[in-house]
């Protein structure tokens, strides 16, 4: 581990707490739309291209009215049941990047979207005072800015080539295994982090 200079970091399960996705979908989401017709926006790739900013939110939630349950469904409605995956970034969590900032390069890796970082830039400024994440973080990649998202290689390709960082001096956690495969095929350091239970004892080895 001595050789880390440079840690990412996931954000939805390792820094912000997420609600389990079967729970989200079963009791939120799925409930407003009529199943087969949501399928079909899946199998389309629907959802990840809205993580690649292929479409506008405005896009998205016109779409996911057309196959709502409900013809008449507020818009309001569909993002607060989008939003509800989204729960809360213990301040615990803000000290451990507080702490690692003063030894190491800090990025985030985030597949998201912009209902989502709307969301959740508001809840970080009204409990702490502060988008904390452009504030400690030296770079934040969010996928539907830059066009591309975790697993695929191009995005962990264009972080070391923008942060013109060697891979042997990277550290990348997230909670996924699958997100894992290629940074370790591309020679990353990485650490799988239990799903919401991101703690200092998870990273004390860097900070001894």
């Amino acid at each position: 581990m001595s050789s880390i200079q440079t840690i990412i970091f996931d954000f939805g399960g390792v820094l912000l707490n997420l609600k389990q996705e079967n729970d989200w979908r079963t009791q939120d989401f799925f409930p407003l739309f009529h199943l087969q017709k949501l399928k079909q926006l899946k199998e389309k790739n629907f959802f990840e291209d809205f993580e690649k900013g292929k479409f506008s939110a405005e896009e998205f939630l016109s779409k996911l009215k057309t196959i709502s349950i409900n013809p008449d469904i507020k818009q309001e409605t569909i993002i607060n049941a989008w939003n509800s995956i989204l729960l809360d970034i213990p301040p615990h969590r803000v000290s451990i990047i507080q702490q690692l900032k003063t030894k190491y390069r800090l990025i985030l890796l985030s597949n998201t979207n912009c209902i989502h970082t709307q969301k959740f830039t508001n809840d970080m400024k009204e409990k702490f005072g502060d988008d904390i994440l452009h504030k400690y973080f030296n770079t934040v990649y969010y996928s539907q800015e830059i066009g591309c998202r975790k697993p695929e290689k191009e995005i962990y390709h264009l972080v070391m080539e923008q942060q013109q960082i060697k891979p042997e001096n990277i550290l990348f956690l997230d909670d996924k295994p699958e997100n894992l495969e290629i940074p370790k095929t591309l020679g990353w350091q990485t650490q799988q982090v239990n799903f919401n239970k991101l703690s200092i004892v998870d990273v004390q080895h860097l900070l001894n």
